[in-house]
């Protein structure tokens, strides 16, 4: 399925894709920045957020991934994925790693993520709301577990509009299926993903995705490891100039 994106620049070209409780307009202040750094940005709602519907069939959002850059002529780019966006990521780089010039991950889950009582929590009090048709509270779960505490309001209202509009869009679609994962298929295709990835974390994110981090970064070959101060798991809204700085420095890396 062609994704819905927003674009800025020319040049080497750098995909964006979403955190799990957000869409593609999480990256509205980063699209010119970069984009006068001397990339072609390119910014997707996956299938089932913000302005893309589910997809049908088995969801395979990495596939969606794929074809959007095709029909955009891109051959080759670099992914920048926070939480479920950097998961969707790994796997466009493990089914088509030609397409893929580096990878940043930031606070993205490896496969084999445990989750803590913690992020069960999160998850179950989601899912419960959701079960009783009550979308809204659903919406205020999902702030709480992934906001900091003490985060700006406008930060909080822009997480539960962009879940908002996601939740419905997907309990309107009903139940759909999952496609086989690349990564369940063959859990040493990371071993053997040799390309330069960046590995970052919130320094105040949930203990799981500080952990899940460092051995993501020992797993990949050509990783290396980095916390952002005083970020928690949304780095690119929370700590955007941070995550901007971290970001250029390691593009600009030779490979």
């Amino acid at each position: 399925m062609r994704l819905p994106y927003d674009e800025a620049g020319s040049g080497p070209a750098l995909i964006l894709v979403h955190a799990g409780v957000a869409d593609r307009t999480m990256w509205r202040e980063h699209l010119d920045p970069l984009a006068g750094a001397g990339y072609r940005v390119i910014a997707l709602d996956l299938p089932g957020f913000g302005e893309a519907p589910v997809a049908p069939g088995p969801q395979a959002p990495w596939n969606d991934v794929l074809e959007t850059m095709a029909g955009l002529g891109i051959e080759k780019a670099a992914l920048v994925g926070n939480s479920f966006g950097g998961a969707v990521a790994l796997r466009v780089a493990v089914v088509a790693p030609v397409a893929v010039s580096a990878l940043v991950l930031i606070s993205t889950p490896p496969p084999d993520l445990e989750p803590s009582a913690e992020l069960r929590t999160a998850w179950d009090e989601e899912e419960a709301a959701l079960e009783r048709g009550e979308i809204e509270a659903a919406v205020q779960a999902v702030v709480e577990a992934w906001t900091l505490p003490e985060a700006e309001p406008e930060l909080r209202e822009r997480v539960a509009k962009m879940q908002r509009r996601a939740l419905t869009v997907q309990t309107e679609a009903g139940e759909v299926a999952e496609a086989p994962d690349p990564l369940e298929r063959d859990p040493g295709a990371l071993a053997g993903a040799d390309l330069p990835a960046l590995v970052a974390v919130g320094e105040r994110d949930m203990p799981d995705f500080r952990a899940g981090a460092e051995r993501l970064a020992r797993t990949l070959p050509r990783a290396r490891h980095a916390v952002i101060p005083g970020a928690g798991h949304l780095a690119p809204l929370e700590t955007p100039e941070e995550f901007r700085k971290l970001l250029l420095g390691f593009l600009k890396e030779p490979g």
